[in-house]
């Protein structure tokens, strides 16, 4: 295989001023709205770029799980890496790669908490043992072993 020569013709459509809602939100929702209803896998899917303060990038797939004019909103434990990247540099990039819709949205900002009770919120509508799995391991920590994983998880049962 020749990865030099792969290029793909784009020609699903074409991007018009005339065709994009004044407001970069409501035009994000017709996008994501789009998406969804192409049926992609997870259009909801999106690559959340952060840095530390030793400035060495790091990326990773979380998803969306709302979006408003204040932001756009995604979970993680407060003790993961991402968390910990943010609270030293809380400006991050997110990309939501729409390949099957030739289309690709990128939106740059700053990280901020939202409310407990919003968290709360959510987490209760997890389903049960990804709730269990949460309390049972640190997230973006190593395993000793899947036993011990495994232990945690009864001991929160």
């Amino acid at each position: 295989m020749d990865i030099e020569k792969m290029r793909k013709d784009y020609t699903c459509g074409g991007l018009r001023r005339a065709d994009l809602a004044a407001d970069a939100h409501a035009q994000f929702g017709r996008w994501f709205d789009q998406a969804c209803e192409a049926e992609l896998l997870e259009p909801n899917a999106m690559t959340l770029a952060t840095a530390g303060a030793d400035g060495r990038p790091t990326q990773r797939t979380v998803l969306l799980k709302g979006y408003d004019e204040r932001g756009y909103v995604f979970f993680t434990n407060f003790g993961s890496s991402k968390a910990k990247q943010i609270g030293e540099n809380p400006y991050v990039s997110l990309l939501f790669p729409w390949l099957a819709l030739e289309r690709q949205v990128i939106i740059c900002g700053r990280a901020e908490k939202i409310p407990v009770a919003e968290t709360l919120k959510y987490f209760v509508t997890r389903p049960l043992e990804s709730q269990l799995s949460a309390w049972a391991s640190a997230q973006s920590g190593i395993i000793a072993s899947r036993k011990l994983l495994q232990m945690k998880l009864a001991e929160v049962k």
